[in-house]
C-alpha cells in the first residue's frame, strides 16, 4: 500500500489563491484579438475562432457573462458566440488591454504546464464536438465549452503548483499508476473536485458542473465531456495503451460506431488539432501517433491490455475516519441526507482507503439500483455508468431485501460469485468489493458500494468490519433527520 497525501487543505488553498483572478491569456490571442477588433467588418465568427483556440480567454469571457447574469430568470451564457454578443465588439476590443498576459506573468514550468493543459483542452473540446455532431447535437458550442472547463482544476494547478502536476506525471509514466490513484496521492484529492468548486464559485454553465460529477455519466451530454476527457488526457501518455483502449471502445459503445472505425477518426482528428495549434508550443498526443496511411485493424485496437497500471491500495487513516465517524455521530449538527451520504462516501474514501465508493437508490422502474453519488471514480467514466439490475435471484435483488452487508473475497467468492450479473462484473472489474443496504424505520434508501479498483486489491476483514461499522453510524444519523428524501 501507498500513503496518500494528507493535506486536504491544499484544496482550499488553491482556491484561496486563485480568488477570482482570471486565468492569463497567450499573447497571441491578445494580439490576433486586436487585429480582429480593429476591422470595420468585425465579424463574430472570427473572434470566436481566436477565442476558441484560447481556454483562458474562454473562461473569462463565459465569467464576465454569467457573472453579470444576476437576475433569477436569467438564462445561462453557454457558448463563446453567446458571451460575443451578449458584450458586443465594442466590450470584445477593449478586452485586449484588460487581459493577463500568459507570457509575461508565469515562469517557465508553470508557463509550460499551462499551455500544456490548454492543448489538452482544446483537443477534448474538439473531440467530443465532432461526437456531437455524430449525435446530432442541438448545440454542439455548448459541448466545447463544457469540455474546456472541464481543464479548470489543472490549469489552477499549473499556475500555482506546477511542480504538483509534474509528480502525478511522473507517477503516471515511470511507475504507471493510474490517473485518480496518482491525483490523490499527490494532491489529497482529484483534480475534478478543484475543478468543480471553481467553476461552482465562478457561477459557469451548468452543463460543464453537471459533467464534473461522475454520478452524472447517466446522461449523454455529460458522459460525451467525461469521455473526451479522459481521450485527451490518457492519450497525451500513450495513445496504445490499455486505458486509451477502454476509452475508444466507451467511446465507439456510445456512438454505436465499430472500434476501428471510430479510433482512426479520432487519430486523423488529433492529427488536424496538432497542426491547428503548434502555436503552443508543447508535445500535441498526436506527436505519439504512429503513421496513419494504413487502417487501423479492429484486433490491433482491442489487443492492449486495459489493467496495464500499477495497482495501487489506498492506506487507511485511521484518525480521519475517526473524525468524520464523529462528525456523522454529533447529533447537534444539522445537516441534509444529501450532505450526510457525502460525509460518508468521504469516510470510505479518505478513512478506510477504499479506491471507489458509491451510494446507489432505485431508478424510475424500481427494478434498477443507479448511482446517487460517486467518489474516487472521476476518470472512468465507463464505471461511473453503475447500474444494477436486480432480480429476486441475483446477490443485489437478495441484499436490498433489509439492511445487511456483504463482502467478496478469497474466503468468500466460492459461495456467492455465481449469484453476481454478468454485466455488474465487466462493469467493475474487479473480484473483491463491499456493499450494504440501507434502511432506516423500514423504508429502503439505498445501498453503499465500495471497492479497490483492482483484482491484487483485495478487501481485508478490517476494511470489511470498518465499513459496516461506518454505514450502521449512517443508519443511525439518518434516523435523527427531518427528513430521508435524497433530492433536496
Amino acid at each position: 500500500m501507498l500513503q496518500q497525501t494528507r493535506t486536504a487543505d491544499v484544496l482550499q488553498d488553491i482556491l484561496a489563491k486563485i480568488g477570482n483572478h482570471h486565468f492569463p491569456v497567450m499573447e497571441r490571442t491578445i494580439i490576433a484579438l486586436k487585429k480582429a477588433c480593429t476591422k470595420d467588418d468585425a465579424k463574430t465568427e472570427e473572434i470566436t475562432h481566436i477565442v476558441s483556440r484560447d481556454p483562458g480567454l474562454t473562461l473569462y469571457l463565459l465569467r464576465v457573462c454569467n457573472t453579470k447574469l444576476n437576475s433569477s430568470l436569467r438564462s445561462e451564457i453557454t457558448s463563446i458566440s453567446q458571451a460575443l454578443m451578449m458584450l458586443g465588439i465594442k466590450q470584445v476590443s477593449q478586452l485586449p488591454a484588460k487581459l493577463p498576459n500568459l507570457d509575461k506573468t508565469l515562469k517557465d514550468q508553470a508557463k509550460h504546464r499551462l499551455l500544456t493543459t490548454f492543448s489538452r483542452a482544446y483537443h477534448a473540446a474538439e473531440q467530443a464536438t465532432e461526437w456531437a455532431h455524430y449525435r446530432r447535437d442541438m448545440n454542439t458550442d455548448e459541448i466545447f465549452v463544457a469540455t474546456q472547463i472541464h481543464f479548470i482544476g489543472e490549469m489552477a494547478l499549473a499556475m500555482i503548483y506546477p511542480d504538483k502536476l509534474a509528480e502525478i506525471d511522473r507517477l503516471r509514466r515511470r511507475r504507471q499508476i493510474a490517473s485518480e490513484e496518482a491525483q490523490y496521492l499527490v494532491l489529497g484529492f482529484a483534480i475534478n473536485q478543484l475543478s468543480y468548486e471553481l467553476a461552482r464559485k465562478w457561477e459557469l454553465p451548468s452543463l460543464a458542473l453537471e459533467a464534473l460529477k461522475p454520478e452524472n455519466a447517466k446522461y449523454p451530454r455529460a458522459y460525451s465531456v467525461m469521455l473526451a476527457v479522459q481521450l485527451a488526457r490518457s492519450a497525451a501518455v500513450d495513445w496504445h495503451g490499455g486505458k486509451t483502449q477502454v476509452i475508444q471502445n466507451q467511446i465507439a459503445d456510445f456512438l454505436d460506431i465499430p472500434i476501428a472505425k471510430i479510433a482512426t477518426a479520432n487519430h486523423k482528428l488529433a492529427v488536424d488539432v496538432a497542426r491547428q495549434t503548434h502555436f503552443y508550443g508543447v508535445f500535441p498526443a498526436a506527436a505519439l501517433l504512429p503513421m496513419l496511411d494504413d487502417p487501423l485493424e479492429e484486433e490491433t485496437i482491442q489487443a492492449k491490455n486495459p489493467n496495464e497500471h500499477a495497482d495501487i491500495c489506498l492506506m487507511p487513516q485511521r484518525d480521519v475516519l475517526k473524525n468524520i465517524i464523529t462528525n456523522i455521530e454529533n447529533s447537534e449538527i444539522k445537516r441534509t441526507m444529501k450532505e450526510l451520504i457525502h460525509l460518508v462516501l468521504q469516510g470510505m474514501h479518505d478513512g478506510i482507503g477504499l479506491n471507489r465508493v458509491v451510494f446507489a437508490t432505485r431508478n424510475a422502474d424500481k427494478q434498477t439500483m443507479v448511482p446517487y453519488s460517486i467518489k474516487g471514480a472521476d476518470n472512468d467514466p465507463g464505471f461511473n455508468r453503475f447500474t444494477i439490475k436486480l432480480h429476486k435471484e441475483n446477490l443485489f435483488g437478495r441484499l436490498m431485501q433489509k439492511t445487511q452487508a456483504i463482502v467478496i473475497n478469497n474466503k468468500t467468492r466460492s459461495t456467492f460469485w455465481e449469484l453476481i450479473p454478468k454485466d455488474f462484473k465487466k462493469l467493475v472489474v474487479t473480484n473483491s468489493f463491499l456493499a450494504m443496504s440501507i434502511f432506516v424505520k423500514g423504508e429502503e434508501i439505498g445501498f453503499f458500494y465500495a471497492d479497490r479498483h483492482t483484482i491484487d486489491c483485495q478487501i481485508d476483514d478490517t476494511s470489511y468490519r470498518l465499513f459496516k461499522s461506518l454505514c450502521t453510524s449512517a443508519i443511525a444519523a439518518m434516523e435523527q433527520l427531518d427528513s430521508l428524501h435524497l433530492r433536496e
